[in-house]
């Protein structure tokens, strides 16, 4: 039966020899080199906070100096002390490893951080990656259910249906009959994802004493919630909990629709849904062949979206085109592990700059940024943002309501607002 599972050999690492870290106490580098650089962050890995983390996730200051060298040494090698190209980032962070693969990914979203030009480039990056091998597959099956998986699978199909650097997921059926889509995570990627964050956080107090522009942009802001998100994205039983949330949310909406989470099969590190077959959006071409209306895809898309950030407050937070499949007549999201809430008191500040936009007045605009803020008007130059924002009230006050791009949207009164050191909260901007 194709779902046994035979024994392997077990690989002990005790008597391997590990290269020591470089950086020893008293040792001395030449200013600007990476091993210098490297040497100054040390000091920064003391605080409480991420003495408290390191223990969680049992990161020794060892392991974390050797990953940041690591990390200067791959720096260095794209020679960032002389620029990034966005070309450069994107092949940078892709041999970083997946804790920045998704950084990258989130900050293609993040215009106010980043210029076009980058964001479009990052837009690029996916978490693809080898597979696994099948058996280490069926072992995390055999060690999360704790019983023999010829139990609960008729069969599992060796060849995975995607593979990604956080995990990989494989058509099955369940001895009750079902069609289902198995996702298993790597062994060892939150202890991983944690150590790197732990650095993220270091270098972003840094940059915050040494770069103005990074206490506009709330970097330790944007660490934390990255941190969020990848803590989330590594529990599948969040996930599994967002797909059964997600799929009452769209039971109003005959078009939308998500694949049911199979509660009782589904672990910290396994997801049992149902197998959508359909048209992933990434393949217009099929879809046209297929006699569906790309525009009435799109408009419904949107309309949706807006639902789920204004009304519900909770929403899909990486709806890129291989996450959306058209099955049946119906949009189906998939893939939840990144999602967003968004609090009433916020919700009704954004419909405020919505309709302020949508009455082109400006002053009301300003009005709802410096609450989104928490900025008094006299924090700001208020004329200077009043004439700016015209131009938000130019591009999108036109706009019929239903047609508002809102990410589009909300992306520029983040960039306007970081012009005028105004602080956005990273839950608006993620």
């Amino acid at each position: 039966m194709p779902t046994s599972v035979t024994a392997v050999p077990d690989v002990s690492t005790s008597g391997a020899r590990t290269s020591a870290s470089p950086y020893t106490h008293g040792r001395q580098y030449a200013p600007g080199t990476p091993d210098a650089e490297v040497a100054e962050l040390i000091g920064l890995f003391g605080s409480r906070r991420n003495d408290a983390f390191a223990a969680r996730y049992h990161l020794t200051r060892r392991n974390k100096l050797k990953r940041l060298w690591q990390i200067a040494r791959i720096a260095n090698q794209f020679d960032v002390i002389h620029g990034l190209t966005p070309v450069k980032m994107r092949l940078m962070l892709e041999a970083l490893g997946p804790t920045f693969v998704k950084v990258g990914q989130i900050l293609s979203m993040r215009s106010e951080i980043l210029p076009q030009a980058f964001c479009d480039e990052l837009a690029k990056l996916r978490a693809d990656a080898d597979p696994m091998p099948y058996q280490t597959v069926l072992e995390t099956l055999s060690s999360e259910y704790g019983r023999p998986i010829g139990e609960i699978f008729e069969h599992i199909d060796p060849t995975p249906l995607g593979s990604a650097s956080l995990a990989q997921v494989h058509r099955a059926t369940l001895l009750t009959g079902e069609d289902v889509a198995v996702k298993v995570q790597r062994p060892g990627v939150r202890e991983t994802m944690a150590q790197d964050v732990s650095i993220m956080r270091s270098i972003a107090r840094l940059a915050t004493r040494v770069m103005p522009s990074a206490q506009v942009v709330d970097l330790g802001g944007v660490v934390e919630e990255l941190w969020d998100t990848f803590e989330s994205e590594t529990d599948f039983l969040v996930e599994a909990r967002n797909l059964a949330e997600f799929k009452r949310f769209c039971q109003p909406y005959v078009y939308m629709d998500c694949p049911k989470p199979y509660m009782d099969l589904c672990t910290e590190h396994v997801v049992v849904m149902d197998y959508v077959e359909g048209i992933s959006v990434s393949h217009p071409e099929q879809l046209i062949a297929a006699g569906y209306d790309l525009k009435e895809i799109g408009t419904k898309l949107v309309d949706n979206y807006a639902t789920q950030v204004l009304d519900d407050g909770f929403f899909h937070a990486d709806p890129h085109p291989g996450n959306i499949i058209i099955a049946g007549g119906q949009i189906v999201l998939i893939d939840l592990g990144m999602t967003g809430r968004l609090n009433a008191k916020t919700r009704s500040v954004l419909k405020q700059m919505i309709f302020a936009v949508a009455k082109q007045d400006s002053p009301a605009l300003a009005d709802g940024l410096l609450r989104f803020a928490g900025t008094e008007s006299d924090a700001a130059d208020y004329p200077a943002l009043l004439a700016d924002l015209d131009t938000i009230v130019a591009e999108y006050g036109t706009v019929d309501l239903k047609d508002l791009d809102l990410a589009s949207f909300v992306t520029a009164l983040t960039q306007l607002a970081q012009r005028h050191g105004i602080e956005v909260p990273s839950t608006v901007t993620t």
